[in-house]
């Protein structure tokens, strides 16, 4: 029996992304959550300065005080609230690329690379202001390069609209975005607020991921991406606990799904070894249930 032989019930063709009964997305959380810290921060502002960066960016502090290295993650979640661009071209970034990425690497995965480029992009940043004598950075703009980044590996001849305007090779995007932010971290592009040198590590970490065949499966987020639904059942429930003994069941079928779907897309040859794995022990399984 080989990869193909399962006892699904259900074909190929339906992937779980296709589905439009309860569509989750971690690509729309994120955006959703970016865009609300976004506001808050703004709706609470005092004379136009942020009440939440002192607190939640990530700077040159930061990298010498262990107890505070949750803002190499927090920084990430916060934008310029007197420049509604900031917010507004990454989120437009993390729609049009990360909804296709986490596709290709499933909810779970993609939201692991995307807070794994937040982190390295914090860290690089804290060192580099550590160096200069201080400073802090906010934004998404690291994880949304990496997004792109590992969208033009995947992709590289698929074409995007630049300025949702002049049509050009996913390859090319980059290479152009890889560019300008060298550029700019070498100082050729002036005086910039940019953080050049954290698009960078986002580039870096996205092309690492790719080439270097990474996978974070041994990461368990799963009470991350469950948290809407957890939300929406603690609030029907209230203190009531369920014990359900077929939740691993019924994520190694969501998981099953997934990776078939992908060799459905993209053929056999693209599964990892992590994959391979899943698929072989869901099989066993399926086996077993029938021989009963």
């Amino acid at each position: 029996m080989g990869l193909y032989d399962r006892d699904y019930g259900r074909s190929l063709e339906r992937t779980p992304w296709d589905r439009v009964e309860k569509p989750r997305s971690v690509t729309i959380m994120l955006i959703v959550i970016n865009v609300v810290v976004f506001f808050i921060d703004f709706l609470f502002a005092k004379q136009g300065s942020s009440q939440l960066t002192p607190w939640f960016a990530a700077q040159a502090s930061t990298l010498t005080q262990p107890w505070m290295w949750w803002q190499f993650l927090t920084y990430g979640f916060l934008h310029d609230i007197n420049n509604l661009n900031h917010v507004l071209f990454n989120m437009i970034g993390l729609f049009f690329f990360g909804r296709i990425v986490e596709r290709r690497l499933g909810p779970q995965e993609f939201l692991k690379f995307y807070l794994g480029a937040v982190i390295a992009g914090g860290i690089v940043a804290s060192i580099s202001y550590w160096f200069q004598g201080g400073g802090a950075v906010i934004g998404a703009s690291g994880a949304v390069v990496a997004t792109t980044i590992l969208f033009a590996c995947y992709y590289p001849h698929e074409e995007v609209l630049l300025m949702l305007v002049i049509p050009v090779k996913a390859w090319i995007l980059a290479v152009g975005f890889v560019a300008m932010d060298f550029a700019g971290a070498l100082g050729l592009m002036g005086r910039a607020t940019t953080a050049f040198e954290v698009h960078l590590t986002g580039a870096v970490f996205a092309a690492s991921y790719f080439y270097q065949r990474w996978n974070f499966r041994w990461l368990d987020l799963s009470t991350l991406t469950d948290l809407p639904k957890y939300l929406s059942q603690r609030s029907r429930r209230m203190k009531l606990k369920i014990h359900d003994p077929d939740r691993k069941l019924r994520q190694d079928a969501d998981e099953a799904d997934r990776i078939l779907a992908k060799i459905h897309s993209h053929g056999e040859s693209s599964l990892t070894r992590a994959e391979r794995k899943i698929l072989e022990r869901y099989s066993r399984r399926q086996r077993e249930k029938r021989d009963r």
